[in-house]
């Protein structure tokens, strides 16, 4: 009985631990933001898989708003095209860009100034512990949590965060809508302007 009374303990510990470790390194994260800290969102944030995740994003709004029918060859061949999208991409997928891009609310590296309302990722819109818990998702190896919380959930930015080489790191980023139609206007501006 005792044994299994503390295998219990145990096991209740780690599950609290597993749950917390996520959430403080989204803190770590979310202050090195503020503070403009650069180096730390560079280790806590994982690039390449970001640009993928954002690319992903992208051609699947480039397709909606140019009118291209989806499908499995279509986003193939707009994929392949991703000489295109670099540019777009490459001026969000930097600790510079991607923390002001966070802070801010709104890609000021392409679109200029944010529009009046505009709420970014910091300590005091990410919202309580409660709230955040609230707002995530667990899985195996993958945390993701939506915020700032005062937006509605369609407004907010889905932060997807990966176990790599033990260590919770940004992984992904889904854009609010609006974001992602005002990139997918800046690829099609600039795909006619290559012409």
């Amino acid at each position: 009985m005792r044994k299994t009374i503390v295998a219990l303990v145990v096991i209740g510990l780690v599950w609290i631990a597993y749950t917390a470790w996520p959430l403080y390194e989204l803190a770590v994260l979310v202050r090195a933001i503020d503070a403009r800290d650069l180096s730390t969102v560079a280790r806590h944030v994982s690039f390449e898989r970001v640009r993928v995740s954002l690319t992903e994003q992208l051609v699947t709004a480039y397709m909606r708003k140019s009118g291209l029918k989806p499908n499995p060859f279509a986003q193939q061949a707009a994929a392949a095209g991703l000489s295109i999208l670099s540019p777009v991409v490459n001026k969000l997928v930097s600790p510079e860009a991607l923390s002001e891009l966070l802070a801010v609310g709104w890609p000021v590296a392409i679109a200029g100034n944010p529009p009046p309302g505009t709420l970014g990722i910091n300590r005091k819109t990410l919202g309580t512990a409660w709230q955040i818990f609230g707002a995530s998702q667990y899985v195996i190896g993958r945390f993701e949590v939506s915020a700032p919380m005062e937006l509605p959930p369609a407004n907010r930015f889905r932060l997807t965060f990966q176990l790599l080489a033990w260590r919770w790191q940004l992984a992904g980023i889904l854009l609010p809508e609006n974001i992602r139609d005002l990139l997918a206007d800046e690829l099609i501006k600039s795909t006619r302007q290559s012409r």
